[in-house]
């Protein structure tokens, strides 16, 4: 077994355990439904050719222990395809190891499209777990994750972050610029390239791409980020621009329909894309 595998069993453990012996007084029970509209769907700085904007409604149910259930459908609005894109499901629990640190152990289940073109559309679901660590200066996160296609991806993360807020806990205000790095494996984008002519072309096309180191574990992408929430008691927004800074490229080998080969270095493009969230709770 992995280390990182293993230091995601142990989170769960973890968790387990703590959703068994302890329960934050100070927590409550409540539904989430929330809508957000998305630009683009940048993936560790990762996308198609064509910008694909997602609207996507949800409803999530929190529980007092730290539990929580999600599901959501995000409809793509692209002007070339209007499709319900993907339908995803997705639980976890969130608990405070210590009060300046936090961690969330989740697993997610996705269904997407056949005719998805989306970077991720390949994956079928992951499971992991993160942390953050907030003394006061700036906020550190980290995560550990795995996701499913036909091969099993390993990610990592790690943030840096400093909020600024006026307000108090049921009428907040706060802006949270930060800088992410992503490291990981690239078996889902290799199998996103095998299959993508094919869904452009609706299998009319006999054209193979493919990639030669998606096994590599390496630095994916840096994103710098600047959220801005509004936490009201039963409403609140978030609108986060996103400036994505892709890494490491794959070499790509492209086959033709009369069997010709080449090889070249795929070609990626630092891109801007933002995501405009609101949400009531009851």
């Amino acid at each position: 077994m992995s280390v990182l595998k293993r230091i995601i069993l142990l989170f769960i453990l973890f968790g387990c355990c703590h959703a068994v012996f302890s329960q934050d007084s100070s927590r409550h029970s409540y539904f989430k439904a929330s809508a957000s509209y998305l630009t683009n769907a940048v993936y560790n700085g990762r996308k198609d050719s064509l910008a694909l904007p997602y609207f996507t409604p949800s409803l999530s149910y929190h529980d007092a222990s730290g539990f929580y259930i999600k599901g959501s459908l995000s409809y793509l609005l692209s002007a070339s395809r209007q499709q319900v894109d993907l339908v995803a499901i997705d639980a976890g629990y969130a608990f405070n190891i210590v009060k300046q640190l936090g961690a969330d152990i989740y697993a997610s289940k996705y269904f997407y499209s056949q005719s998805s073109t989306a970077a991720r559309s390949e994956m079928k679901g992951g499971l992991g777990a993160s942390v953050t660590f907030d003394p006061g200066i700036v906020t550190i996160s980290g995560s550990a994750d795995l996701f499913f296609s036909q091969q099993t991806d390993a990610f990592t993360s790690l943030g840096l972050s400093h909020n600024f807020g006026i307000g108090n806990d049921d009428d907040a205000w706060t802006i949270e610029p930060g800088i992410l790095a992503n490291f990981g494996t690239q078996n889902y984008y290799h199998d996103y390239l095998k299959s993508r002519p094919n869904k452009i072309t609706r299998g009319g096309t006999t054209t193979t791409v493919t990639t030669q180191d998606h096994n590599s574990f390496t630095i994916l992408d840096y994103e710098l980020a600047v959220p801005i929430y509004y936490d009201g008691k039963k409403w609140g927004l978030a609108f986060t621009p996103t400036y994505a800074i892709p890494q490491s490229p794959s070499t790509v080998s492209v086959t033709g329909p009369l069997g010709s080969t080449r090889t070249v270095a795929e070609k990626l493009e630092n891109t801007f894309y933002a995501e405009l969230s609101i949400y009531i709770k009851f």
